[in-house]
């Protein structure tokens, strides 16, 4: 039978080993989400936020285990660990304390006596977690899944099985039990066998464009829904009337989070000419003094990348660049040989430069001169990707002209892209399509049923 095994990237000690589902037990879990399904849509509202207030109880009360335990898995640092289970708390509060109002009949005005929208719940959603956010991205999708009535089988990353152990627990806990949310240990052989199955109705999947684009056109074949948050190359634009402190702080902020290891964190730092060489010389200067050690310590700032293939990724990818032209300014290789922290990078390019070109998972920040804002805006969106984007700039033209123009999922100004609870996430072009987040959630997964009475 095959197996996987997680691991710390600090230390690389083997924290366990995980057996895949055979075909005969997939099919099992799949077939006990019928009585899930039936038992969570026939649950009222109140019921279900009960239960999302007492995940977020739990939440609360386990946070530093449940942090020390993302830590471990990932080698994410535990201040941000904290705060990935801490947002994980709140976003259940929220749905706890909206889901009535979301899901509510919404009556619309025409000549028949009575007509209106009705959410109902659809069956069993497949979701597939990435490894950065072991907690985060399994709740972001599901907690709206849940909420409306449908059952879930989750799908953990390979790299985080006691955090995937740790999450089925928990849910139990809270009330989610009676196979309403089940954790599935699935091949990507075994897709197709989910997907052609009549009691799964759905799939989202956050990860790389690549296996989104497999997953889309699977869910397509047998007619599922899907929501897809794929990659991105997202711009981080600082304009002619941008504060070059505040660019920094934000430049920073963005990459080095998790160790570069995020969809919608800034990837290409296309600056106008008149601050290139300064944004430049600051953003080196602070990545100098970057604490970079053991994620357990709370005053480490970037720990290690979460495997060895990811940082052996992302070296290959310096090494393509640089033979393209690129010019390494600071960092480029390990800390020390044969260890999965890397120093973080920065690398001059040019918008051609396979470093502007594809999605660079790590802390590697590829800074690009424009001769103007009219220039930042087309380099911005030449790319296959339209995640997320930053705009620096106090001006309301500059602003505007952005907001407007550039081609992503989210614009964020004076501040770094980040999913809030209230507002919809996702991308366009290859970073995917869906939304979730808000009461936008809520739709992507339910049965959206017109209702006209004479």
């Amino acid at each position: 039978m095959r197996q996987f095994i997680s691991k710390n990237p600090a230390t690389k000690q083997v924290l366990g080993e995980f057996k895949f589902l055979n075909d005969q037990e997939l099919n099992h879990v799949i077939q006990q989400s019928k009585e899930g399904y039936q038992i969570n849509k026939n649950s009222s509202f109140q019921i279900k936020s009960e239960k999302l207030l007492k995940l977020a109880d739990l939440l609360n009360q386990n946070q530093e285990k449940y942090a020390k335990l993302i830590s471990y898995e990932i080698g994410k640092p535990i201040s941000q660990s904290m705060a990935e289970v801490k947002k994980s708390q709140n976003y259940c509060k929220y749905y706890a304390e909206n889901i009535n109002k979301y899901l509510q009949p919404q009556r619309v005005k025409t000549e028949a006596k009575n007509s209106y929208v009705q959410y109902s719940p659809i069956g069993t959603i497949y979701s597939i977690s990435p490894f950065n956010f072991p907690f985060w991205l399994c709740f972001k999708p599901i907690i709206p899944m849940l909420a409306v009535g449908n059952a879930v089988i989750h799908r953990p990353s390979d790299s985080t099985g006691l955090c995937g152990l740790a999450l089925q627990e928990l849910f139990t806990s809270a009330g989610f039990d009676g196979n309403i949310f089940q954790n599935a240990f699935t091949t990507a052989q075994q897709l197709d066998q989910v997907m052609a199955h009549p009691q799964i109705q759905g799939v989202s999947f956050t990860g790389s464009t690549a296996a989104g684009s497999i997953l889309g056109a699977t869910a397509g074949k047998y007619l599922k829904r899907s929501v897809l948050e794929l990659g991105g190359s997202d711009p981080f634009c600082v304009l002619q009337n941008a504060n070059v402190e505040l660019a920094v702080q934000l430049a920073l902020k963005s990459r080095v989070a998790n160790c570069g290891q995020v969809c919608f964190s800034a990837k290409r730092f296309i600056v106008h000419f008149q601050y290139y060489d300064i944004f430049k010389e600051k953003l080196v200067n602070a990545l100098e003094k970057l604490k970079i050690g053991d994620p357990l310590l709370e005053t480490t700032e970037l720990g290690p990348m979460a495997r060895e293939d990811l940082i052996t990724n992302i070296l290959n990818q310096i090494k393509k660049g640089v033979d393209e032209g690129a010019k390494i300014v600071y960092g480029g290789k390990r800390l020390k040989e044969n260890e999965n922290f890397m120093l973080p990078t920065v690398v001059e390019v040019d918008e051609q430069n396979v470093l502007a070109k594809e999605e660079t998972f790590g802390p590697l920040f590829s800074l690009i001169k424009a001769n103007s804002n009219d220039e930042i805006l087309k380099i911005a969106n030449n790319t296959p990707y339209g995640l997320g984007a930053v705009v620096v700039s106090n001006d309301k033209k500059e602003i505007e002209q952005f907001v407007n123009h550039l081609e992503a999922g989210m614009v964020f100004v004076n501040e770094i892209v980040k999913s809030d609870q209230r507002l919809p996430s996702g991308g366009i072009k290859g970073s995917g399509y869906g939304r979730e987040c808000g009461e936008w959630g809520v739709q992507n997964f339910a049965n959206i049923k017109t209702v006209w009475i004479e």
